[in-house]
This record gives structure tokens, sequence and C-alpha cells, in this order.
């Protein structure tokens, strides 16, 4: 019952409303249909478009040019994409585009390219739906009359394509018919600030990536670091590293959209930054299972080290196949499928797909990597307390301690930088990925690379063993 009013007024503290429900899909993928016509079974009909109650719900907000949020009275909004291919077009329903968005009575066909040969009016086409409003404040219009650079067509799934290659989704353009009833004309979002953002961030990536492939070939080339503990961490840099790589080359679009390159580099990024995450829960599991003091339980370094490969390879690869298999199989409705390739290399770009597919499974694992690391600095202040005085005399057992709980203090530093990196990246998505938190969390992805190096590799035993190792070689 305390409990209960404690979150009661934490929820009125911070403004919370839950007197309605969220919508199942993106605020921007979604459209006004209270004034649709009732059905049996709550259905609503709207525009020649049904929604079942699966896709639209009441909901006590707005958004203004789909950024800032705000509380109006209660009406109903349905979630046009996920029953309708989605076209956006710049102007209202009944308005073409002038020097502004100018209302007529008369009927304005959406005359587009599909392909080389086909052009259709999408009005009279019924897997189309449209979504109204410009996507962004600046856009410039496409003019292939002027220039073959310019040639689009609409994909399949609503997606615009420029010059057979360019891949632009559909909250990224937005259509407008014109009056004399030509073809429609294509405007593309232009930010100057956006375009610098996703031109520096990529680089950014690369540079962190040459320090992760240091920290590999120095624990791969020497020896006494090829423990399993070595081997652990060289596989999560190389998970870091592939990732690193390949979503640089994804945001500096290297594999053309709509390509198979395209969805496969987005399957690579998804199965390799999951290798990440699962061997840093390895590390996390490891340190915790060597300071719990289980007695009878012995097994080799091999061993050990093939389980954990099997958990922290084939967890991902298990999530890569569900994510394939809903891509490919109708099993689950399309609003729960990834759809890698379709507006972008990785998933669409979706609150619910991103959740259940990335954050979600993050959100597990670094829960389970707080829990190991509170249990085993725990149990550490209590070893040290009852052993204080009986350890002086057991160097072996003071040395063993010692290096145990060095290597503890060694992951522990590196969760806190994998931590706060990736809990800021969680934030910035639930926020606003506008929001100043999210350059922030880009810095610390840029900067991952250096500072793994620097915790596993800029230290002096390392560096012994770097010389000694150079000492070897010399000698023979």
């Amino acid at each position: 019952m305390h409990a209960a009013r404690i979150v009661a007024c934490l929820l009125v503290l911070f403004g919370v409303r839950s007197s309605v429900c969220s919508l199942p899909c993106d605020f921007i993928d979604s459209v006004n249909i209270t004034d649709g016509e009732r059905l049996p079974n709550d259905e609503i009909r709207h525009n020649g478009v049904i929604y079942n109650k699966t896709y639209y719900r009441v909901i006590d907000y707005d958004y203004q040019d789909f950024a800032t949020k705000r509380y109006v009275p209660n009406y109903v909004r349905g979630c046009l994409c996920a029953v309708r291919i989605c076209v956006r077009l710049c102007c209202g329903e009944h308005e073409y585009l002038g020097k502004r968005c100018t209302h007529t009575d008369d009927y304005l066909p959406i005359l587009v390219n599909v392909s080389a040969t086909e052009a259709v009016d999408l009005r009279n086409h019924s897997l189309y739906g449209f979504l109204y409003g410009k996507p962004c404040e600046q856009v410039y219009e496409l003019l292939p009359e002027e220039s073959p650079a310019d040639e689009w067509s609409i994909a399949r799934n609503g997606s615009l394509i420029i010059a057979d290659e360019l891949l632009i989704q559909r909250n990224q353009y937005c259509l407008a018919p014109r009056q004399n009833n030509g073809f429609a004309s294509g405007l593309v979002c232009f930010t100057t600030n956006e375009e610098f953002k996703y031109n520096l961030y990529p680089v950014g990536m690369l540079l962190s990536v040459p320090f992760l492939l240091l920290t590999f070939f120095v624990y791969a080339c020497i020896p006494d670091l090829r423990n399993m503990h070595g081997k652990s961490l060289m596989c999560y840099v190389l998970g870091l590293s592939v990732g690193y790589t390949v979503l640089s080359m994804v945001q500096l679009r290297v594999f053309p959209g709509l390509s198979a390159s395209c969805v496969i580099s987005g399957y690579i990024v998804y199965f390799s930054f999951m290798v990440s995450f699962f061997w840093l829960n390895v590390m996390s599991f490891d340190i915790y299972w060597t300071f719990k003091g289980v007695t009878g339980v012995r097994s080799s370094e091999t061993k050990k080290f093939l389980l954990y490969s099997l958990y922290a390879w084939g967890c991902p690869i298990l999530l890569v196949a569900t994510a394939i298999i809903a891509d490919y199989t109708d099993i689950l409705p399309i609003y729960l499928r990834p759809q890698f390739g379709t507006t972008r290399c990785l998933f669409v770009e979706n609150k619910l797909i991103e959740f259940l597919y990335l954050y979600m499974p993050l959100l597990i694992l670094v829960f389970m990597n707080v829990v190991f690391f509170v249990i085993t600095a725990l149990r550490i202040y209590k070893i040290q307390c009852e052993t204080s005085v009986v350890r002086r005399g057991d160097s072996k057992r003071h040395t063993k301690l010692d290096n145990d709980r060095d290597r503890f203090g060694l992951y522990l530093r590196l969760f806190i930088v994998m931590g706060v990196t990736w809990s800021l990246e969680i934030i910035s998505w639930a926020v606003d990925n506008n929001a100043w938190i999210f350059y922030v969390s880009d810095v610390c992805n840029c900067i991952q690379g250096f500072l793994i190096f620097a915790l596993f590799v800029l230290k002096q035993k390392i560096k012994r063993l770097i010389y000694k190792k150079k000492g070897d070689n010399t000698t023979t």
C-alpha cells in the first residue's frame, strides 16, 4: 500500500500522465482517425483504410512539427504504416504545392514512377496510404528533368530511391502534387547540422577501431596474455571492431540502398554488437564466479572458455536467426518485424522494434552485470575482513587474492566505461535523438577504443611483457 502511494507521488512529481495508452507505432507514422466510421468488432474505417483495435489508440498528446510534445483532449490515432505502404505528402489532403501549400477542390493525382518503366497514381492504388506534412524544416526539390542524378522512384516499401542507389526512408522525404496534374515532385530533407553530425560520427568510430585492433593483437601475440581472461577480452574487442567498422561504412553510405550488401551489413552490425555485449557479460560473470567461493566445482580453463564461447557466440547467432526468420516469414505481424534493409541497412527506425531487438537485450545484460559486480564487491570486502590477519603468512594466497581483486577492478572500470556509454545511448534513444545527450553518447562511443586500449594495454605489466616478447624475438 505504501509502495503504491510512493509510485503515485512520483508519477505526479514527474508529470507522468497515464490516463490513456501509447501508440503501438511511432507517432510520425500515424494519422488522426477520430472522424472515421465505427465498424463492428471495434474497427474504424478512415479514408478507405480499416484499422482494427490493434492498430489504433485513444491518446491525449500531439506533437508540433513532430518534435515538441503537447497534451490535448483525447482523440483517436491510427498506425497507418502498419496497414498500408506509407507515402508522405508535403501538404494537406486537398492541397498542392505552389510557392506554398494551396487549397484546391480539384482532383490531384500523385503520379510517380514505381520502376524504370511504370508510373502509377498512388491515389488510385489500394496498397498506399498517405501521411501529411513536411517531416523536417528544410527540404530541397529533386529535379530529374535537369539532372540524371536526381532521377527518383518510389520503392515497394514506400521509400524513395534516388538514381537507383540512394535509399531515402519515408520520414526523410515528402511528395507534392502539382496543379498541372503532371508528375508529383519529390522533396528530400536537408539539414546542414544533421549531415555534419552523421558524417562526423562514423569517422569518429573509425578512429576508435585501430586502438581496438591494437588491443586484440597485443593479447593475441603475447602467450602470457592468452589465458581465459585474455581470450574473452579478444573476442569482446573483435566484436566491437567489426561492429564499428561496418556501421561506419553503413552510415557513410558505402552500401547502396535496397541492395543485398546493405541487408547483409545490417545483420553483421547487429551480430557484432550483440557479440560484444555478451562477452562483456561473460567477463562480468567470470569475475563473479571467481569470488563466489564455490567448493567442489572445478573445470579446466579450456572447458570453461568453450562454455563461455557457446553462450557469447551462440546467443547473438540465435538473435540474428530470429530477426531473419521474422523478416522472411509471416510468423510475426509486420509491426514486430525488424525489417532489415527496408528503410535503412539496419532494422527499421521504430521505437518498439529498436527496444525489442536491441535495447531490451542490452538492458537485461546491463542489469545482470550490475548484479554480478555488486555481489562480487561485497564478496571481496567480506574476504578481506575475514583473512586480513590469516593471510599475512600465506604469500601465495595473498598474491592470488590481489591478482583476482586487480582483475575485478579492471573489469569494473571497463563495465563503467561501457555501461555509461550504453546507458547514455539508451537515454538518448528514449528521450529524443536531437537532445544534447545524443551528442554526449556519440563522443563516448567514438573514444571507446582508446579507453579500452588505455585500460588493458597501457599498463606496466603489459609493457614488461611486450619488452620481454621483443627481447625473445631479438635473441632468436
